[in-house]
């Protein structure tokens, strides 16, 4: 399928990751991490967005990268050498193996982990945004605006609007425009305000287990 990507003149220029190289829909059983609109480990609340945002660089480098591809893809500016070492310690403390094979300076994950951002790209990519859709609680990595949390945060968004945009489901599109605000979602022939869409979209909300728009 082939999606349109726009970035108003306006917004700086985002760098590239190759999220897609990753992704799969089967992947093996392991840890669950979430990381749309919360931060949660196996259902369990996460208060470190940093050491979420490290689990999930790797994750989405096929659960291993440099030293020095980490820095970069987290930070824009020199941090102390201790840092990466603390968020692998923070992270195996989550129960989130994470080795550092010094010959290579690589982190590691030797265990499969399942990024809910990363499945939802990947149902995208099978032609399933409905079931994308079920995964997504709120945008990707909040908090954290690193150059990689923005990209796929902006991959994220993109990529799931253009699919519901793509299948031409009314009702998913409502339903989608009311959990992103994303500016292909904004044309009045997308939103618009017939009293007996609202409903509908109301009822497909309750049966994602959302509440309706208004009371959330």
């Amino acid at each position: 399928m082939a999606y349109i990507e726009k970035v108003f003149s306006v917004s700086p220029a985002l760098p590239h990751f190759d999220f897609d190289a990753q992704l799969r829909v089967d992947l093996p059983a392991g840890s669950q991490i979430s990381v749309l609109g919360r931060f949660e480990v196996d259902g369990r609340p996460v208060t470190s967005s940093r050491t979420m945002e490290f689990i999930t660089a790797l994750a989405a480098a096929g659960g291993s990268m440099s030293r020095d591809g980490l820095h970069h893809r987290m930070y824009e500016r020199d941090v102390s050498a201790s840092t990466l070492p603390t968020l692998a310690y923070r992270a195996r403390k989550l129960g989130i193996a994470v080795h550092y094979v010094a010959p290579g300076r690589r982190y590691v994950l030797p265990e499969p982990v399942a990024v809910d951002a990363l499945t939802a790209l990947a149902l995208v990519e099978a032609g399933r945004p409905a079931d994308a859709l079920l995964l997504y609680q709120g945008p990707c990595l909040p908090e954290c605006d690193s150059p990689f949390a923005v990209s796929l945060r902006h991959k994220v968004e993109d990529r799931l609007v253009r699919a519901v945009l793509d299948s031409g489901d009314q009702e998913l599109i409502k339903v989608t425009s009311r959990l992103i605000d994303h500016w292909e979602l904004a044309e009045p022939a997308v939103t618009g305000d017939d009293p007996c869409s609202a409903v509908l979209s109301d009822s497909y909300l309750r049966s994602l287990g959302l509440p309706p728009a208004g009371r959330r």
